[in-house]
């Protein structure tokens, strides 16, 4: 049985980072969101809410949904399995608890089939709730049922046509199925029920940038950075666009944007530094931006090896061989760094 890992109702969190031509892309996940703060303070009222009233079960799913809406899993599985034990009888507890164990990092089978029987459970109690069978969906999508998951989703919409999350579970499904236009449609409809869903915006603009259709993904990481500025996703969705666009004097601007947002976003320093060196050929920019980065994670071994490369080019051999045997040391597997300490030699 195949089991994909799925949270938040499928919302799949990845960045494509540049690349060179002997360079793997990959979907490295970097989500950080910074505009939590009025999340944060709710939970603090509701946490002295509940030193004083521990077996409030109002007050726990109050918690669980705001961790939830804020992708916080563990605290979301921590309140849902309070709440769920205080009152079983409650269908929000139960629906809580539910969601929570599928949203784990890493969920077990045995988590996703327990989920499964109480969504079934909520579903026979609640037969016309759309949340509930999408969440049943989810289950069946988790471990690579999609027919019965996209079944459920039908029904849910049969009852609700605008039921947002449905759409962006149908989405996601056709993502992994690598049904890359049918996973559009179904985001963009989405979208056009709740224009305001950011996730939605950022799902779609990392689709577009995986079917490499930069123009349209920037005017969705455009909409993502307007519904939230402070987010790293959003305003780097935006500088990579522009850089895959090949407009690397905006590209630099909005990564220096993101720089002051996040200082701690090493790929920034990356992707600048791989301007510099390949389409503006300033190599003591490029080195200063491979250093910045590796100040940050000295075990980032793309980074070694395009400050061997751009070293190379400036005639520093002893320092790019230095460079080549940090990558190795590093990945003994990466065989860019070793090609090119033999050639350089």
């Amino acid at each position: 049985m195949i089991k994909y890992s799925f949270f938040a109702l499928i919302f799949v969190f990845s960045i494509l980072f540049s690349c060179t031509s002997d360079e793997k892309k990959g979907d490295d996940q970097f989500f950080t969101d910074n505009s939590a703060e009025n999340a944060k303070d709710s939970l603090a009222q509701i946490n002295k809410q509940l030193d004083k009233d521990p077996k409030n079960v109002a007050l726990w799913i109050q918690q669980g949904e705001i961790c939830k809406e804020n992708l916080d899993f563990k605290c979301a599985l921590n309140a849902g399995a309070k709440a769920y034990k205080l009152d079983s009888t409650n269908s929000e507890a139960r629906q809580l608890y539910a969601w929570s164990l599928i949203n784990k990092p890493n969920a077990p089978l045995a988590d996703i089939e327990r989920a499964q029987h109480h969504f079934q459970y909520i579903l026979s109690l609640q037969p016309n709730d759309p949340q509930t069978l999408v969440d049943l969906a989810n289950t069946y999508s988790l471990t690579g049922d999609f027919k019965t998951a996209i079944k459920y989703i039908n029904d849910a919409l049969k009852i609700d046509e605008e039921y947002r999350d449905a759409y962006v579970l149908k989405g996601s499904i056709y993502k992994v199925m690598e049904k890359n236009e049918l996973a559009l449609s179904s985001y963009q409809t989405a979208l056009q029920i709740d224009p305001d869903f950011f996730i939605g915006q950022l799902q779609t603009g990392w689709l577009l940038t995986k079917m490499e259709r930069h123009e349209i993904a920037l005017q969705y990481y455009e909409n993502a950075v307007e519904l939230n500025p402070g987010n790293v996703n959003a305003r780097y969705g935006v500088a990579k666009s522009l850089q895959d666009l090949e407009k690397y004097e905006q590209s630099l601007s909005e990564y220096r944007k993101l720089e002051k947002v996040d200082s701690s976003f090493y790929i920034t320093y990356f992707n600048e530094g791989y301007i510099k060196q390949y389409y503006q050929n300033q190599l003591d920019s490029a080195v200063y931006f491979y250093d910045k980065l590796l100040d940050i994670n000295p075990k980032y071994v793309r980074a070694w090896y395009q400050l061997g490369r751009t070293y190379a080019k400036q005639g520093r051999n002893p320092d790019a061989l230095r460079a080549y045997s940090e990558a190795v040391d590093i990945d003994s597997e990466y065989t860019p760094a070793k090609d090119a300490a033999q050639e350089l030699n």
